[in-house]
């Protein structure tokens, strides 16, 4: 269990260190956006079920919690991405609104797919689960990118980033269950949680780097039109 414990301890630690940076970040510039809050948030509660999963794994904390926090994690920290991803976006409340509650409805169900016992539900919940992890793709890619007709450039390039990646990422995530130890049993317990920190980390600490990075870009780009249109 040591290897476990490590992943999830080192897990904590960098996203919790990840949300002191981006809040550092935040606070010691002068970047204009409405919703920074978000991201240091997300990657803060994330670090808090870590920490819940590495004292669960150690014996710490003596019942076994280690699924029950990570999908807690996922059910507040999931919708507040994709909440984010929408006020980038600039959607409209209801189309944000049916965004997040296709996501609860995918981690409450890959939940019960992960925890029965019983085959037919374990695979009725991993289906209903891929049917709303597409119904989310499919608001990312027409309503949210439709809605980008009323934000600057510069969100929209961010929101595609974004998009882009967590699609990306969070399509790994089924494909890593079917061959973890709650399907076909191909991968270890261990090498399954080892294999979800470093999607969390991706998705997470990645999504807090492209924000950062994206201001930073917009800033460079402000001060060098300002500079060039200042007469000599």
């Amino acid at each position: 269990m040591f290897v476990q414990t490590a992943t999830f301890a080192f897990t904590a630690g960098a996203l919790i260190i990840s949300t002191v940076g981006f809040l550092w970040f935040t606070t010691t510039g002068d970047y204009e956006n409405d919703y920074l809050y978000l991201p240091p948030v997300i990657t803060l509660l994330a670090g808090g079920a870590y920490t819940v999963m590495a004292a669960s794994s150690s014996g710490v904390i003596a019942a076994d919690i280690i699924l029950e926090a990570r999908y807690a994690d996922w059910l507040v920290t999931t919708p507040l991405i994709v909440a984010y991803l929408g006020l980038v976006a600039g959607a409209g409340r209801r189309t944000i609104a049916a965004a997040m509650a296709a996501d609860a409805v995918m981690i409450v169900a890959g939940f019960a797919a992960t925890t029965t016992g019983t085959a037919a539900v374990r695979w009725a919940g991993y289906g209903v689960s891929s049917i709303a992890f597409l119904a989310l793709v499919y608001l990312f890619v027409t309503a949210f990118t439709d809605a980008l007709g009323s934000v600057s450039a510069a969100a929209q390039g961010m929101f595609r980033t974004l998009r882009d990646l967590t699609i990306f990422l969070w399509f790994v995530y089924p494909i890593a269950w079917l061959f973890g130890p709650s399907a076909a049993g191909w991968i270890s317990a261990v090498d399954y949680h080892f294999i979800v920190a470093i999607l969390d980390m991706s998705a997470k600490i990645g999504f807090n780097l492209i924000i950062a990075f994206s201001l930073v870009r917009v800033t460079e780009l402000v001060d060098a039109t300002e500079q060039s249109e200042t007469p000599a």
